[in-house]
């Protein structure tokens, strides 16, 4: 019952933390991309798709889901950033990235492990590597708020989302003795606490501009 319960809470926390997303392109579409980069939009999508695959093999209906939606919601947001970047170059060299590592990822579990158990290993190492890299994504951008003293770039109800997920699916994953769910959700947790002590401090030093007034009207 618990093990039930703690899935469906991290679902729904995880559901919610993907939809934050739409903040950040509502904010894209009003002012462009800016400083907003798309690494952890592909990250996501990435990491989705491989944990969708993960919770295929090893039965995991909520797992399988989640990362389901994951993956559809955060190609769209990829989509809608593209059609406003200003240099769509860049955007489109670093999808095709992702996309490389996950034919390359697809293509060694299905055709190289014969067994589900060694497919399982490898996706869940894939996952865990991957997911990892999500997390610190946005530490890319802590540069840029420490120089310009500004936390305007970074969205922090999607940090407060990333910590709460974090802390389920790492409980959800000691509840069913696997390592490759508990392990990147304890690093996810403490690197989400750092980036919301990071935008708290600098909360309060957004740029005050005529947009910005009124956008507050």
């Amino acid at each position: 019952m618990l093990e039930f319960l703690v899935s469906k809470v991290a679902m729904f926390l995880t559901l919610g933390m993907f939809s934050t997303g739409i903040h950040t392109v509502q904010k894209i579409r009003r002012k462009g991309t800016g400083d907003t980069p798309i690494l952890p939009f592909c990250g996501f999508a990435t990491a989705c798709f491989i944990w969708l695959n993960y919770g295929i093999i090893t039965s995991d209906g909520t797992l399988a889901f989640t990362n389901l939606v994951g993956t559809l919601l955060n190609c769209s947001y990829i989509l809608l950033y593209y059609w406003y970047a200003p240099n769509k170059t860049v955007v489109y060299k670093t999808v095709a990235v992702f996309l490389f590592l996950l034919v390359g990822v697809h293509m060694y579990s299905s055709w190289y492990h014969t067994s589900p158990e060694e497919a399982k290993n490898f996706l869940g190492s894939c996952g865990v590597l991957l997911t990892i890299g999500t997390f610190a994504s946005p530490f890319a951008q802590m540069k840029v708020v420490i120089e310009k003293k500004s936390a305007e770039s970074m969205s922090f109800p999607l940090s407060v989302m990333v910590c709460a997920q974090c802390i389920m699916w790492w409980w959800y994953g000691y509840l069913i003795d696997d390592f490759f769910v508990q392990f990147p959700n304890i690093c996810g947790t403490m690197l989400a606490f750092v980036q919301i002590g990071v935008i708290l401090k600098f909360w309060d030093n957004k740029p005050k501009t005529v947009s910005s007034v009124m956008d507050t009207v």
